[in-house]
């Protein structure tokens, strides 16, 4: 047997952290899988049953990480803090300080005469050493890090930065010791470096913590949507008690400008209540007796007494933020590669700023240049984009995804979704509400369109059957009251008779009147369910009805077709039924006839056939399609079987989401290869540059503190990138 285990872990902060994470807990033995989230700070682990928590958690502890188990939804959804705000002014005044009074000398910039590196070149250098230490202070933690990583060998991107900005340090506290007995000394300090970048990596690495909140948000405002507290009718009388305390049974009461505290049904009242935060539906919906409620929608006027089915961890919302957290472990395939990167990243950069300081140095380069050399090379590398490229993205998509209503089960599915090429649609309550209604109802001999309504309606009086109630609806709908028959005959599948005082009303299917010897005509409307009315033995009309088809599913079809994605509608209907149903939805290719179990085998031909598909469904008999496809797509309203084979669950009851769920896979796809291309690019122009290679052909050479801003900003342009993700918006309908 096996298990998934979730764990928090602190002191991630690039590539080579998530990367040194993840091999250690790999290296464990009886773990199976081990996925680490840079941008959500966590690592899930597959592992067996013999595996203990406790052996995970030293595992992570032993290479310099913290880590410690995760309950719930307690993953992600907790926002970060590790750099203060009054420590980052701190470093940045003094940086700027520090920097003034460096480059004061090389500027000819006002400075007074005490700190002059031409009168006063000790106190130059002492006084820029004095104002650096407040900055390493408020940096400190790339140093311990860095340090305790580099001992651990496992070097990440902290020890980049200790190392980098530490030779400057130390390089220049040893020129300062020269000064008082060589004045040239004072031209070979690196204060400014050190201090510098040390400031501007401290606000880099604040800036993506915020972002990195930020990104969460749309998760953390779903997790804290349902209310702590909950009112319960216990014997008469109304009692507030926690909402975690309320048992199943209870009467929850809620009013105008309160959330549902639970999952429930109405017992009494009614109200209307806002569920966008489940569905992403602006309009309240309104409820009444025997509705279903869930918790977290918001009640906008009116009052409800809910007898509670789901508390706590079962309640609706709570499945939804455990499904978008879900969704974070598991990894696109297109992040492989930058782990593989990341897992050598460091100890090449290392390698490549000493090769670089060394080669310069033989060429004749004085000490000043091969330190700028060596330090700009580790500082300008940067981890941190590569490893939060594609685990931001997804944060951030799957996120609206969920404000949207639409859930996706994993950073996988993402990407699979973003390669989809056909979309194979169930017909029936997927681009049909699965419900039927009257088309039409023509009359023979002298009755009138009302009156055979009303023959229909006596007939079917009372009746559960779908064609009886669309027909009952349908008489309701034109002010129609049938009176209740004398008696009733069912024949199973074929018709009824029914007998009143006036005559016999005979209604059914072409064969059942053939049989009860009444003659018929052929249908004026095809494609539909045809339903024959005789009075007396004589025919006196036809009604025709249909499985009504959604108001949007045109739309969608339309949607997906602009996107370059082909429609098929597959079902079991025959062929001038669907056929019908397809020209309405603007379906070019249906396939009819099919059973249940030869969809999956339809799913498999088109794959065969070199297409990445998704199926959408929402029944039983949809599971085995929806898991044979490239990706299954659940609609609203569907079986718990149907949501459990599908890779997307959609919360609207709208054909629009199927649509939307594979546009935003393409929109996070997008921007996650722009994240990595932007990393990639970064670091393969960046380091050249810092190592020289441009000087050696009379290009420009790069100061440390140009590469510490460029490494600072680097990793925050990948999170702000993908925060436009959060903007996303769902296709506007088109015009024609």
């Amino acid at each position: 047997m096996q298990k998934e285990i979730l764990l928090n872990i602190k002191g991630m902060n690039c590539a080579a952290c998530s990367a040194s994470v993840e091999g250690a807990l790999s290296k464990v033995d009886g773990v199976v899988y081990a996925g680490v989230n840079l941008a959500a700070n966590s690592a899930v682990v597959v592992a067996e049953d013999k595996v203990s928590e406790q052996t995970l958690v030293e595992a992570v502890e032993k290479i310099g990480f913290g880590a410690t188990i995760a309950k719930d939804g307690q993953m992600i959804t907790q926002d970060e803090h590790r750099f203060k705000k009054w420590e980052l002014l701190l470093a940045l005044i003094c940086g700027v300080i520090v920097m003034y009074i460096g480059m004061g000398a090389h500027w000819n910039w006002p400075l007074p005469a005490f700190v002059s590196p031409d009168t006063n070149p000790l106190n130059y250098a002492l006084i820029q050493l004095i104002i650096t230490i407040p900055v390493i202070y408020a940096g400190r933690s790339f140093f311990t890090n860095g340090m305790k990583a580099l001992l651990k060998k496992h070097p990440t991107m902290d020890t980049l930065v200790m190392l980098g900005t530490g030779s400057a340090l130390i390089y220049s506290i040893v020129m300062t010791c020269f000064i008082p007995t060589d004045m040239h000394a004072v031209h070979s300090l690196y204060f400014e470096s050190a201090a510098v970048v040390v400031a501007l990596v401290l606000l880099g690495k604040y800036l993506e913590e915020n972002s990195k909140n930020r990104a969460k948000s749309a998760i953390s405002s779903l997790a804290s949507l349902v209310p702590q507290d909950a009112v319960v009718l216990r014997g008469g009388k109304e009692e507030r008690i926690k909402a975690a305390d309320v048992k199943e049974g209870d009467i929850v009461l809620t009013g105008a400008g309160q959330r549902i505290p639970v999952d429930g049904i109405v017992e009494s009242g009614q109200a209307s209540v806002d569920e966008s935060t489940l569905t992403g539906e602006s309009l309240p919906v309104f409820k009444e007796t025997g509705i279903k409620v869930s918790g977290g929608t918001l009640v906008t006027d009116g009052v409800l007494h809910i007898r509670a089915t789901g508390v706590g961890k079962n309640t609706a919302i709570s499945q939804v933020v455990k499904l978008v957290v879900q969704a974070q472990q598991k990894k696109a395939k297109i992040s492989r590669l930058a782990d593989k990167i990341s897992a050598v990243f460091v100890p090449t950069v290392t390698l490549i700023a000493v090769i670089a300081a060394v080669i310069w140095a033989i060429v004749g380069k004085d000490a000043n240049f091969v330190v700028n050399i060596f330090v700009s090379v580790l500082v300008v590398a940067c981890p941190c984009a590569l490893g939060l490229a594609t685990p931001i993205a997804v944060m951030v998509g799957t996120g609206r995804g969920a404000q949207l209503g639409i859930l996706y089960r994993g950073g996988d599915v993402v990407e699979t979704a973003g390669r989809v090429t056909t979309v194979l649609f169930d017909k029936t309550g997927t681009i049909t509400k699965g419900k039927l209604h009257v088309l039409s109802v023509v009359a023979e001999q002298e009755e009138t369109e009302d009156e055979v309504t009303e023959l229909a309606a006596i007939a079917e009086y009372g009746a559960t059957h779908p064609i009886g109630k669309a027909i009952l609806d349908y008489a309701k709908y034109m002010d129609i009251e049938p009176r209740r028959p004398d008696s009733v005959k069912n024949v199973a599948g074929r018709g009824v008779i029914a007998s009143t005082r006036k005559g016999e009303i005979t209604i059914g299917t072409k064969e059942f009147m053939e049989l009860e010897g009444i003659a018929t005509e052929e249908s004026r409307t095809p494609g539909t369910t045809r339903v024959y009315v005789a009075f007396n033995k004589v025919l006196r009309g036809v009604i025709a009805l249909a499985d009504e088809i959604k108001k949007d599913a045109e739309q969608t079809v339309r949607t997906l077709k602009e996107a370059g994605i082909n429609s098929v509608m597959i079902t079991g209907d025959n062929e001038e039924a669907a056929k019908l149903i397809a020209q309405q939805a603007g379906i070019e290719r249906f396939i009819a006839g099919v059973m249940p179990e030869g969809k999956a085998n339809e799913v498999l031909n088109f794959k065969k056939n070199g297409a990445t598909v998704a199926f959408v469904g929402d029944g039983i008999n949809d599971a085995p399609a929806l898991a044979t496809a490239d990706v299954g797509i659940s609609v609203f309203g569907g079986t718990d079987v149907a949501a459990d084979s599908s890779g997307i669950i959609l919360m609207r009851d709208d054909t629009q989401s199927i649509a939307q769920s594979i546009l935003l896979s393409k929109r996070i796809m997008r921007t996650i290869k722009q994240n990595l291309f932007w990393a990639f690019i970064y670091n393969v122009i960046g380091i050249p540059i810092a190592a020289g290679v441009w000087y050696a052909f009379g290009g420009p050479t790069l100061t440390p503190m140009f590469a510490g801003l460029a490494m600072a900003f680097s990793s925050v342009c990948v999170v702000l990138n993908s925060l436009r993700l959060s903007g996303y918006r769902a296709k506007k309908k088109s015009t024609y």
